[in-house]
């Protein structure tokens, strides 16, 4: 696989997620299990859903970022790349960790397992490429 590839298939993940998440906020925080109307107070309700929102206009922008980079990949200079690698691994480090803590904390919702299962893949497949790296570099 390709570095372009895989920023091009993370870029349309983080696009699609982010308007997943923006439009749809109430939607997707029922898929993650986070309580109802019912069981909490609806100003906090749509605090946590304009919450969500805002992450998805985030993941959204963020998609539309690495979309732009997937071009100026392969013209990089090898520190760049790198250093653009080493980024994306570590931003889905921490997005792996959160995730793993908050399905096994909070959520216990197959939706918990789909994200933590993304940001595993992702992590795994960045780590790949910065080992990669290191050889050739």
């Amino acid at each position: 696989m390709k570095l372009n590839l895989l920023i091009s298939v993370h870029a349309i993940l983080s696009i699609a997620f982010g308007i997943t998440f923006a439009l749809y906020g109430p939607l997707m925080m029922a898929f993650f299990a986070v309580p109802e109307v019912l069981e909490i107070d609806a100003q906090t309700y749509w605090q946590i859903a304009a919450f969500v929102r805002m992450f998805g206009a985030v993941l959204f922008g963020f998609g539309f970022v690495l979309w732009a980079l997937r071009d100026f990949v392969d013209g990089m200079g090898a520190r760049s790349r790198r250093g653009l690698v080493f980024a994306l691994f570590l931003a889905n480090l921490m997005a792996f960790i959160v995730s793993i803590t908050q399905q096994s904390a909070v959520w216990g919702s197959a939706a918990g397992w789909v994200t933590t299962g993304v940001f595993a893949v992702l992590l795994l497949v960045y780590g790949y490429f910065l080992v990669q790296e290191s050889r050739t570099g």
